[in-house]
């Protein structure tokens, strides 16, 4: 290669991480305030979640690569760190909706969906399998997940030379955009294919040094604001209304990303890294919270509704990340690790 990709740990990532889950918690906060006119703030939110998520685990599948013994090894060593990323806190999280029957929607009202839906919510496989979402947040994750399983072959097709395929991988990705998922509908993951792509050519262009310009640091955090202007973010539309715009934007905000200087390292970083750290048990979690505060706390006053909502979004997420995800995030990097090590000796003592 001829050269590496930023680190993962980056002012750029922390703050557009940050923007995306704060995007999705004030847009779902104005619809219990009842102001739903933000959804697509949300939306985009999310859309912001596959970019970043496809470009840090570009840079993840690179380093594995490093130690994996065959293409085979370094798949199967990708798909174990991301099971131990994913499924522990939406697993807890599903646990807890049927064991304290919380509903769908803060406005809701609980109802057991039956052993099927409560099984493809454990497994992730909502949209496979057409049950709905026990919790309205965890619409994505099964995406995510099919997207894991597609990432490695993805990475396999842009490394090495001649650079620049992801261009091609994200044109391909919008054909198959149009036509997969009105042709099978349960492959609804391509439909989003092109905003995860999105995040593949910005690693792809970074790792190429070539047609890059350096912006200064201070553009990174405009230009995220103004893609999230030009989604549209003051209304309430579906978001396959608008996927022509959302994998428009995906590709300008990984272009951008490609093109800007690191942001400097200061206090406001730190506030960024934290929030970032913990925002998939802030996007898991905040919906249960607000549910908690303007629902099950009606009769409360506003001023010990205001600090159980401000405790809850921030202690919550911070307790599950340092009893919950952090220990099984690193679980699964030592069990990837064990089985990436095993496999390059297998292959090196083997007489074939």
């Amino acid at each position: 290669m001829q050269g590496t990709p930023r680190k993962v740990l980056s002012a750029n990532l922390d703050l557009l991480r940050t923007i995306a889950v704060l995007s999705v918690f004030f847009d779902h906060l104005l619809g219990v305030l009842h102001n739903p006119n933000f959804g697509s703030l949300g939306r985009f939110g999310v859309i912001i979640f596959f970019v970043h998520t496809s470009f840090v685990l570009m840079g993840s599948l690179h380093r594995l690569e490093k130690t994996a013994g065959s293409d085979h090894a370094l798949a199967i060593g990708f798909w174990i760190k991301r099971i131990f990323r994913i499924y522990p806190l939406s697993i807890v999280l599903v646990l807890s909706i049927v064991a304290f029957h919380i509903p769908a929607a803060p406005d809701q009202i609980y109802l057991w969906s039956g052993w099927r839906v409560f099984l493809s919510n454990l497994a992730l496989s909502q949209n496979l399998v057409y049950c709905n979402n026990l919790l309205t947040p965890l619409w994505s994750l099964p995406l995510e997940v099919q997207m894991y399983f597609l990432l490695p072959f993805a990475y396999f097709v842009i490394r090495g030379k001649p650079r620049y395929r992801s261009l091609a991988l994200w044109l391909l990705s919008v054909l198959l955009a149009l036509t997969i998922p009105r042709k099978i509908l349960p492959l609804s993951v391509f439909l989003y294919a092109p905003c995860f792509i999105s995040g593949i050519v910005a690693y792809d262009l970074i790792r190429s040094k070539r047609w890059t310009w350096k912006l200064p640091a201070w553009v990174w955090p405009i230009g995220i604001f103004v893609l999230i202007a030009l989604f549209g973010p003051h209304d309430n539309i579906a978001i396959w209304h608008k996927m022509h715009r959302a994998w428009g934007l995906s590709l300008l905000l990984g272009v951008l990303y490609a093109n800007v200087e690191e942001m400097p390292s200061n206090w406001m970083h730190q506030i960024f890294h934290w929030i970032a750290d913990r925002s998939y048990g802030i996007y898991l979690s905040h919906k249960v919270v607000f549910w908690i505060v303007f629902y099950r706390m009606e009769r409360f006053p506003l001023w010990v509704k205001l600090a159980a909502l401000i405790a809850g979004s921030i202690g919550i997420p911070a307790l599950l990340y340092t009893f919950l995800e952090s220990p099984l995030i690193r679980v699964g990097s030592r069990l990837a690790k064990r089985y990436l090590e095993s496999s390059a000796i297998r292959k090196t003592y083997d007489p074939a």
